[in-house]
């Protein structure tokens, strides 16, 4: 992954190349068959809750003369990734509802082919646990009204982490962060809640561990943290 001799357009063509193999993208493994059982922690100030899902990779796709790869989650979505000049980038999107993949009007870049120090992205994004709390309860995942950029950064490129999986070493670390604005108190007027990002992604395996702190605690609204950490992994 580190080892990058060759310019991005003729890497990018040899990416693709050799009768759909997948490409060498050892931090986010794209082969057909690999399997991800992540476990899924979130806590606010209105309680705790822990589940288990699992994403899969089923490999190369052709869709409008161009070659994506598929990956779906256990609640059915597909993500249709393909790799540009420097980047894996998400370019549609299908849930259980859609009969066809949902262009992304701008594909969002997931991660860099080969991620170095320093590197830099700008990724779409929304409020993961931020949430009303009364007159009722709601979570703010799917307003369109609060969105936002991460301006995301490797930030280490060997790091040793440990998760229910085991312990994986010269992982590399992106962070992110963001301002946001939220009518939290109607007699105070908006507050502003910085978002903070992180992704671990370990080589031959891919991301490993996620954490999402939206802090943010008032009569209206409350923030809090998500983790998401390798429970077991399949190649």
């Amino acid at each position: 992954m580190r080892r990058l001799p060759l310019p991005f357009t003729a890497l990018a063509s040899l990416l693709l190349a050799a009768c759909g193999n997948a490409p060498d993208t050892p931090y986010f493994p794209l082969e057909s068959g690999r399997r991800w059982t992540y476990t899924l922690h979130e806590a606010n100030a209105l309680g705790e809750k822990t589940e288990t899902f699992e994403i899969t990779s089923a490999g190369p796709r052709e869709r409008n003369g161009e070659t994506f790869w598929l990956r779906r989650n256990s609640l059915g979505t597909e993500y249709w990734l393909k790799l540009d000049e420097r980047n894996i980038v998400r370019a549609g999107l299908r849930t259980t509802v859609e009969f066809e993949p949902r262009d992304e009007p701008t594909p969002r870049t997931v991660l860099p082919i080969a991620p170095k120090l320093g590197d830099g992205w700008e990724q779409p994004s929304q409020p993961f646990i931020l949430e009303r709390a009364v007159p009722f309860r709601e979570r703010f995942l799917h307003h369109e009204s609060v969105r936002f950029a991460l301006q995301m950064k490797i930030t280490a490129v060997d790091e040793e982490v440990t998760v229910p999986a085991g312990t994986f070493k010269h992982c590399i670390k992106a962070e992110g962060d963001a301002l946001i604005y939220v009518l939290a108190d109607p007699r105070l007027g908006g507050s502003e809640v910085v978002v903070r990002h992180t992704e671990w992604y370990a080589p031959g395996v891919g991301l490993i561990k996620l954490q999402r702190v939206e802090p943010l605690e008032t009569t209206q609204i409350v923030g809090g943290e998500v983790t998401m950490e390798l429970e077991s992994f399949e190649r």
